[in-house]
């Protein structure tokens, strides 16, 4: 019997602090138990992160940004499951979040993952567990054991 593993939406700024901080819990997510979940993205947010993590003034203020680095994280994204939702409907109250929201939702995702006050204030979404970075390394763990 085939255990179908956790669907799962993560926003720009936990890839971002993966990126930037390779001890960080969003790195531990990322990078360490990317093969405990399904990560699920969208073409707008891989556009996103790879603009967020491409920008010139963040790789100048955080030189642990390399092109190695962001390398790594664009192999995870190009990896992820891809859905693209027919709509993305108003619903955050920063209008760029309603991406993930729809993606999220569009693809039965069980957890958005986020550290954005503007998402995790609409946990939860749906059917949809709008949690941060160490919720969902609990949930994570929770799950191994």
């Amino acid at each position: 019997m085939s255990v179908s593993k956790i669907r799962v939406v993560i926003d720009t700024q936990i890839f971002l602090r993966a990126a930037m901080n390779r001890k960080s819990l969003p790195a531990k997510i990322i990078f360490d138990l990317r093969h405990a979940y399904q990560l699920i993205v969208s073409d707008a947010i891989v556009l996103e992160v790879q603009n967020v993590l491409n920008r010139p003034e963040l790789q100048a203020k955080f030189p642990q940004l390399t092109e190695g680095v962001v390398d790594q994280v664009i192999e995870l994204l190009e990896a992820a499951e891809i859905v693209n939702p027919a709509e993305v409907q108003a619903v955050a109250r920063d209008p760029k979040d309603d991406m993930f929201l729809a993606c999220a939702k569009a693809s039965s995702a069980h957890y958005l993952v986020s550290e954005d006050k503007d998402l995790l204030v609409l946990n939860p979404y749906g059917d949809v567990q709008i949690v941060n970075a160490l919720d969902f390394l609990r949930v994570l763990q929770d799950t191994k054991s």
